[in-house]
C-alpha cells in the first residue's frame, strides 16, 4: 500500500469552453442563463428600442398570472369591444360584440399576433387599456425592468413605448 500513488485531484468545477460572441445581423440581442442570469453573449443589450409585438410578452405574463390567480379563466367568455375590433396592424379578425374565449384569445395573440385579440384581453383583464397599460409598467418595474415602458398592449410604435433586449430577456 505504500508504494500506490496518491489518487488524482478531484475538479470541483468542470473547465468550460465558451466561444466568442456571434456575430448577428441584428440591432441588439442577448443570451441570458435562465438558472442564473449570467448573460453569455450580448449586443446593445441595454439600448432602448421599440419592443413590437415582443410587447405582447408581458400581455401574456399578466393574462397568465391572472389565470393562475383564478381571477379569469381559460373558458371564461369575453364580448369583443369595438375598440378592440379596430385595433391596428395584425389581426386576428374578431368582430364587434362577439363572444370568444379567453383561450381562443390566447392563441390569437400567439398564432395570428393579433392585436385585436391582444386589446381583448387587455381590456377583460384590465377594465380598460389605459388600467391594463399601467398594470404593465408596475408588473415591468417589479421585476427590475428598469428600462423599459409600455404604452399600449400590443406593441405600436408610441414615443414613449420602448424596452431593451436585456429587460425583455428579464421578462422572458
Amino acid at each position: 500500500a505504500d508504494d500506490m500513488p496518491p489518487p488524482p485531484p478531484t475538479m470541483t468545477t468542470s473547465p468550460a469552453i465558451i466561444p466568442d460572441a456571434p456575430n448577428l445581423d441584428a440591432a441588439a440581442y442577448v443570451l441570458m442563463s435562465v438558472d442564473s442570469g449570467q448573460i453569455i453573449a450580448q449586443k446593445n443589450m441595454d439600448v432602448r428600442r421599440e419592443p413590437a409585438s415582443l410587447t405582447k410578452l408581458m400581455t401574456l405574463y399578466l393574462v397568465s398570472r391572472a389565470l393562475q390567480s383564478g381571477m379569469i379563466h381559460l373558458d371564461d367568455q369575453v364580448t369583443v369591444s369595438v375598440k378592440a375590433w379596430k385595433a391596428d396592424g395584425s389581426r386576428m379578425f374578431l368582430k364587434p360584440n362577439q363572444k370568444v374565449t379567453v383561450q381562443e384569445l390566447i392563441q390569437g395573440v400567439i398564432v395570428d399576433s393579433g392585436n385585436d385579440a391582444t386589446m381583448a384581453l387587455a381590456e377583460y383583464v384590465g377594465g380598460s387599456e389605459d388600467s391594463f397599460v399601467s398594470l404593465m409598467n408596475s408588473q415591468a418595474q417589479s421585476l427590475g425592468m428598469t428600462s423599459s415602458h409600455f404604452a399600449d398592449p400590443s406593441g405600436l410604435p408610441a414615443a414613449d413605448h420602448y424596452s431593451t433586449a436585456h429587460d425583455l430577456a428579464m421578462l422572458s
